[in-house]
This record gives structure tokens, sequence and C-alpha cells, in this order.
């Protein structure tokens, strides 16, 4: 489905091996584009890597909505699907702030390139099982990072 710039991209989006394309496609209007400042692309894991194999995501902007003439904007290689990443669910496999090198991309020739989406690359017989969005705000912290730990311990009474 193609959207309105901004939102998601995957929704417990199933990946086997070879590449997918992200179930919907953003499309960036002429007059949106110049006004980005941040822009939030997020992927999390939703049913952890089984089978073996390498893991690509591609954020890409391209000419059509199939995304087949593209230019990549940021791609995150992963060696294997024990990677921590994806080992697990509810892990984000990125957070990452595009903001600006978007629009310098989008600068560049917005004309060619009005669509964005992600191309899911999985080699060998891996799978896995994503959730992925473009917001304009950062995605929470995961819960099993939000721990204080003090190196003072515990005062007990002489």
């Amino acid at each position: 489905m193609i959207k309105p710039f901004l939102g998601t991209l995957s929704v417990a989006q199933a990946l086997t091996a070879g590449a997918t394309d992200s179930e919907d496609v953003m499309q960036i209007p002429a007059e949106d584009y110049g006004s980005i400042t941040d822009v939030w692309l997020a992927i999390e894991t939703v049913v952890a890597a089984g089978g073996a194999g390498t893991l690509q995501f591609d954020l890409v902007v391209a000419t059509l909505a199939n995304l087949t003439t593209n230019i990549s904007v940021v791609r995150i290689n992963l060696a294997a699907v024990t990677d921590l990443r994806v080992a697990s669910i509810g892990r984000n496999i990125t957070a990452i702030n595009l903001g600006k090198v978007l629009k310098d991309m989008l600068d560049t020739d917005l004309s060619d390139n009005t669509f964005i989406g992600l191309i899911y690359t999985l080699g060998g017989t891996a799978t896995l099982t994503v959730n992925a969005v473009l917001s304009n705000s950062e995605p929470p912290t995961e819960d099993h990072r939000m721990k204080t730990v003090s190196g003072v311990g515990i005062p007990t009474n002489p």
C-alpha cells in the first residue's frame, strides 16, 4: 500500500529467504520533504530469527512504488541469525534518525525519487518477522535497557 509520508512500513511482516519489499511504501510529496527535520527508522523483531543465513535491511528512495529503481539511504547487514538484535523478540534491529541524510538525498533529485520503503534480503534459510516504521519521534527505549545501576551498596547497621 502507498501511504503518505511517515508511518508503518511493516506490521508483523514474516520474511523468508530472498528479497522482499516492505508491506507499505511512503510517497514523499514535494511540498513535504522540505520541512523534514527528524525521521526515525525503527525496525524491531516480532518473531525471532530462525534457520541460518545473513539478514539485510535496506531503506531506499525509488522512482517507482515497487522500489525497483532505487538509491540506498541506509543499509543494515547482520552476519547471522544469532545476532542479539534478531535472536529474541522485542529487540530493536535499528532505531536511527535519518532526517538530515534523507533531506539531502531528496534535495539532489526529488523529482525522480518520490517513494521510500524497505527491502529485506535474507540469505540461506533465514526467517524473521519484523515491525518497521518511519516516524518523526524517537522510538521508546527497550524496557530491559531502562535500569539504573549504582556502584554504591546498601548501608548496613553496625
